[in-house]
């Protein structure tokens, strides 16, 4: 392999390991494991480089208006010291001490159910609209544990590495999101061909260096690390064949965040859930990045690359369970419509909610049904992958249908809405409330609401979510066949079989 050379000297090793000290600082400042929401966001102002959609540098990514979500996550760190919520954000560990839920290493289903808690709480603060909340980091990183074996062939080493993160990251309250995709490109050039492959081009006793690019990494500029894998198919050579853990303030990483689709500079009652911000998506570069030795979990090793299901078992599995919430809370919005606009008495109305229902149902049973039917990889419990594929496949397909049918009860009030500042006109503003009145509501509640579905299922916000999704679950036609290829069918075609009396 051919192997570039860097500026970077050993001497500069020590300086750039664990760059988490900001997230030790706030530590040492609360004497525990858990950050809260202002600490957390202490611990984002270190020296990370982000890029906004206009090409500007962010100096303080706590503070821009495109990355607003930091609040909503904060609150959510704020929660875990919340002693109404504490129990479901956290757990007690060996030491006494708490810690996130989701840095939990499940070993029995009751692991996790308590994770399905932790998600189901913060999908209501979020109302789902970000794929890669709190609770959401570690599960790649628990991937990588449910598959160590695979690993520990490679290198002991390179296992006890992910069980120290593992550590480490429940030890310092962090938040990590997953680096898989790769940018869309000429697909004439062959991957390893192509400038953006990421790859090893240094390799050195304390670490290695890496160059290239990845997409997504969604919520990225907020969190402390993003967790890498090369998966998803061939095509690479060992170079390009990586997992490891990245800090994201880590020298010569930089993130080009994607234009905002989230309505700014609008009072809340307008947008109820643009108001609060978005997950943005970002392009993340490498230039010639030091990846320390103790966060480098595989190199080079091509056996590891057709590991999509299985080291993804828990990410998956929490996108599926999301959206199990996130269907539970649609059938509200259904309600809620129909009493508002006084038709829920009327037949097609309620079939139309009775199909949301159903989706919300089936979702549930899936997500319960996958931690029943659990199974045990390398000590842990894993949420049974072959009932979450099909959960996510079921989702997926019927996400555009489900929001389509909760914009059709809307009738004409998605179009009907104005902003606040027509509601307070002198002139106008009375006669609009006495020509828009819902059932029971006054006219301009009823608007409020019926902004917070626009922003929920029809706004350039739900677009972008509603994207997301499909690709966050992976594509159908991809789901489809890991539904085929990883699902045993043997033991029911062996019975068929035998009562028939073939061979």
């Amino acid at each position: 392999m051919t192997i570039s050379t860097t500026s970077m000297a050993l001497d500069d090793a020590a300086a750039h390991r664990l760059r988490i000290h900001k997230v030790t600082e706030q530590l040492n400042a609360t004497g525990g494991h858990l950050l809260s929401g202002d600490a957390y966001k202490a611990s984002l102002r270190d020296g990370r480089r982000v890029i906004s959609s206009q090409g500007e540098d962010i100096a303080d990514v706590t503070t821009h208006p495109d990355l607003r979500a930091v609040n909503t996550l904060a609150a959510i760190q704020d929660a875990q010291f919340d002693p109404a919520t504490r129990d479901v954000l956290t757990y007690v560990g060996e030491d006494g001490g708490r810690r996130a839920i989701g840095w939990q290493v499940p070993r029995t289903r009751e692991d996790l159910m308590a994770k399905r808690e932790a998600t189901r709480f913060i999908t209501g603060q979020t109302m789902g609209m970000y794929g890669r909340p709190n609770d959401y980091g570690a599960m790649m990183a628990l991937g990588f544990l449910s598959t160590i074996d695979r690993i520990e062939a490679e290198n002991p080493e390179f296992a006890q590495h992910v069980r120290d993160f593992v550590d480490l990251s429940g030890d310092h309250n962090l938040l990590s999101t997953d680096l898989i995709a790769d940018p869309q490109s000429d697909k004439r050039i062959p991957r390893d061909k192509r400038p953006s492959q990421l790859r090893i081009v240094e390799d050195r006793p304390d670490g290695i260096v890496v160059s290239g690019a990845k997409v997504a990494g969604s919520i990225g500029s907020l969190a402390h690390f993003f967790t890498l894998s090369t998966t998803l198919g061939g095509g690479v050579g060992p170079e390009a064949a990586i997992w490891a853990a990245i800090p994201v303030n880590s020298p010569g990483l930089t993130l080009i965040l994607r234009e905002p689709t989230a309505k700014m500079n609008a009072p809340r009652s307008d947008h109820p859930l643009d108001h609060a911000g978005e997950e943005l998506d970002q392009t993340i570069i490498f230039d010639n990045v030091f990846i320390p030795r103790e966060y480098v979990f595989s190199k080079y090793n091509l056996d590891l690359l057709t590991l999509y299901y299985e080291s993804c078992a828990y990410s998956l599995w929490s996108v599926m369970t999301r959206l199990a919430f996130r269907a539970e809370m649609f059938t509200g919005v259904a309600q809620v419509i129909t009493e508002i606009l006084g038709t829920d008495k009327i037949p097609g109305v309620q079939a139309a909610v009775a199909d949301i229902t159903l989706y919300a149902q089936t979702l549930k049973a899936y997500s319960l049904a996958t931690i029943h039917e659990s199974v045990e990889w390398c000590g842990l419990q894993v949420p049974n992958p072959e009932l979450t594929t099909a959960g996510r496949l079921y989702s997926i397909e019927n996400y555009p249908r489900i929001t389509y049918q909760l914009r059709d009860l809307c009738g004409q009030a998605l179009i009907a809405r104005w902003p606040e500042k027509v509601w307070d006109h002198p002139e106008f503003g009375d006669r609009m409330a006495e020509f828009f009145p819902g059932t029971g509501v006054s006219a301009r509640d009823k608007n409020t609401f019926f902004n917070f579905v626009w922003d929920l299922v029809a706004g350039a916000h739900a677009g972008r979510v509603g994207l997301f999704e499909n690709v966050n679950a992976t594509p159908p036609a991809f789901v489809r066949q890991l539904v085929y290829s990883k699902t045993d069918r043997s033991a029911a075609a062996r019975r068929v079989r035998d009562y028939v009396g073939i061979e």
